[in-house]
């Protein structure tokens, strides 16, 4: 009987929280510190800036929430929302770090930062072969992870992309994984735009990628902003085009993926 009453509680539970909006209030944002621009980037004031910021902002307007960004190094941020110190967390995707998230109850937004990322080469070696792949630190390209393991494909990382860039132009790697956006944005602010371009040889080169905002305490809060995502497109569009988001990089259907 007990079993029974909990199978029907559940949704009822859902149904609950998706009828009751939250509530304007402060609500504490983990953000990851690191210059990904145009997406995200937290400069050296600590202040969070870029597509993401922008959207979040938009949102919390929209409800009169006021958001309080607090950036922290990749890893911290699971351990952070674990510890109850955070009210949600971005960006975040249930593929990632899912040991450390086993005890949580997390509710994951729908898509909601669209792009693609790419190996970029330097023109001449766009249809050459990719032995040195470069990283963001911290940063795990999965799909790629068997070519890593039989030795075909050797991993080197740095701590920012506009490094990872440079590494690429000097040759010190054959090709550099990142965000498209950030790929061409780093490019654009080093003065030398299309010096690199999007590999045509290394498989699954370009797939698409979704940031989403996660919660372990406020499902309601992650209900309200999906629909907000549905019922702002015209808003979420401009903004894209303003940050230069949502180009692709390949002709032909990108594969898509959810871990990084």
């Amino acid at each position: 009987m007990r079993r029974r009453l909990a199978l029907l509680a559940a949704p009822l539970l859902l149904l609950a929280l998706v009828a009751t909006p939250a509530r304007a209030g402060h609500f504490v944002i983990g953000v990851e510190d690191i210059d990904y621009a145009p997406i995200m980037s937290t400069g050296a004031d600590g202040e969070f800036r870029g597509y993401a910021r922008d959207l979040l902002d938009l949102f919390a307007r929209r409800h009169g929430h006021r958001f309080e960004y607090r950036p922290l190094p990749t890893k911290r941020l699971t351990a952070e929302h674990a510890a109850g110190r955070l009210d949600a967390v971005f960006p975040d995707n249930p593929n990632w770090q899912p040991e450390a998230k086993r005890s949580l109850a997390i509710t994951y937004s729908e898509p909601a930062v669209p792009f693609q990322d790419v190996v970029m080469v330097p023109r001449g070696r766009r249809d050459l072969p990719v032995r040195e792949l470069g990283v963001v630190r911290g940063f795990t390209p999965k799909r790629f992870l068997p070519l890593i393991q039989s030795g075909e494909l050797r991993v080197t990382e740095a701590g920012d992309p506009s490094r990872l860039i440079r590494m690429a132009l000097a040759g010190r790697v054959d090709g550099v994984h990142l965000a498209l956006p950030v790929a061409r944005y780093q490019l654009e602010q080093l003065g030398l735009p299309g010096a690199l371009v999007p590999s045509t040889v290394l498989p699954q080169a370009a797939y698409e990628h979704h940031y989403r905002i996660s919660s372990a305490r406020h499902a309601e809060l992650v209900i309200q902003f999906d629909r907000f995502l549905r019922e702002e497109p015209e808003a979420l569009a401009s903004l894209q085009r303003r940050w230069g988001l949502g180009e692709p990089a390949c002709a032909a259907p990108c594969v898509a993926s959810g871990p990084r």
